[in-house]
């Protein structure tokens, strides 16, 4: 799904605004307890067959647009209500994407018997099975909490297969949203939730080598929420990858990861924004110390490329750069950040407001920069 451009908290490991299973759920769970749903586990091939649950025969045939079942309660997700099946793995990466400040929960499944492959420790390859779901919940018109999207990907033999489920306003059911015309599930329920269609979806995930955005050694390492002993049964050994550098370094170097270089700012051939030359993915071989990461070496006094992207920019940016030591007002990695509906923001699709706090954890790197050292000196 669109894991929304540019990544989750640049805090490392507080993650106040995306504060995992138990946040603002009262309100969300108590409306829809009375539609207690009992499924099995709709695979792609089984889809057109109905289910019988307490609350009725639910339809999981595809739509017309689609491949997977059009109810979300048919992929596997729910047994009876909101009651999770059992052997779901709930988590939270330890940097998360900005997604508009919605509340996020994520859950993972894997067939039993089978392992993630792990060997390289910046893209994980998952089994043919694999189940990914992360949940929005967002303040409705009337400031209560509110399920806005469900958002499912799940590896088939031929690929992942990715769409969203948009909940109804009584909450009781979440419907595979319409992609026949290709526009997307603007301002969801009253809300400024904005729910991407599948090519948009691809435009991120695309990034990443087995396309999960929030799995590697720097996203599921220090400051990361998982069931690690329910997880070992489908990884021989987890990698483990430490930020290097102060806790203002961590912060700003994380945020950047999970926001920008593990979808786009990569050097994957697939990657949206390999050709601007500026990686932002944290390599867990180049992490001895904050100058043998790429976001350094590829970032400080960077010019912008031919084709940057700079409308609702200042009219002299030609002149800043990517990043410059102690400067976050001449630097282009945060005048992206701070700007909404132009192409030139960042990040460039999903996101209508700015995330504050994020843009704040990059500004203060940038003015550390001369007071920790080792950075070179800002370009004329």
């Amino acid at each position: 799904m669109l894991l929304l451009a540019c990544g989750d908290d640049a805090s490392g490991p507080e993650t106040p605004r995306d504060a995992g299973p138990d946040a603002a759920r009262a309100d969300v769970d108590a409306s829809i307890e009375d539609a207690r749903v009992v499924v099995s586990d709709a695979s792609v091939n089984d889809a057109e067959a109905p289910v019988e649950t307490d609350a009725g025969s639910i339809d999981c045939s595809a739509p017309a647009d689609g491949v997977l079942p059009r109810d979300l309660r048919c992929t596997g997700l729910y047994k009876a209500g909101t009651e999770l099946a059992e052997g779901l793995i709930e988590y939270t990466p330890a940097y998360v994407l900005w997604s508009d400040d919605a509340d996020k929960r994520r859950f993972a499944s894997f067939p039993a018997g089978t392992k993630i492959d792990v060997r390289d420790p910046n893209a994980f390859v998952f089994p043919e099975g694999t189940k990914f779901w992360k949940e929005f919940s967002v303040l409705g018109s009337d400031g209560r909490p509110r399920r806005a999207e469900t958002r499912l990907l799940q590896k088939g033999p031929d690929g992942w297969l990715y769409t969203s489920y948009v909940w109804n306003a009584a909450q009781t059911e979440a419907i595979q949203m319409d992609n026949t015309n290709g526009v997307p599930n603007q301002d969801v329920g009253g809300t400024a939730h904005i729910v991407p269609t599948r090519d948009q979806c691809n435009e991120c995930h695309g990034g990443r080598t087995d396309q999960i955005l929030g799995w590697d050694a720097v996203m599921l390492g220090s400051g990361a929420t998982i069931d690690r002993a329910q997880l070992a049964p489908f990884v021989d050994a987890l990698p483990a990858a430490t930020i290097p550098g102060s806790a203002v370094e961590q912060a700003a170097l994380g945020y950047l990861h999970a926001n920008c270089g593990v979808s786009c700012h990569n050097e994957l051939a697939t990657a949206k924004a390999r050709d601007s030359g500026l990686f932002l993915r944290l390599e867990a071989g180049e992490l001895a110390t904050v100058q043998a990461t790429d976001t350094v070496r590829t970032g400080m006094n960077k010019q912008p490329s031919p084709n940057a992207k700079l409308d609702g920019l200042p009219t002299n940016v030609t002149s800043w750069r990517g990043i410059r030591s102690g400067q976050p007002d001449r630097s282009l990695l945060v005048a992206r950040q701070r700007i909404r509906g132009f192409e030139g923001q960042m990040p460039r699709i999903g996101t209508k407001i700015v995330d504050e706090q994020g843009v704040q954890s990059v500004v203060d790197w940038i003015e550390a920069m001369p007071t920790i050292g080792g950075y070179p000196a800002p370009a004329p």
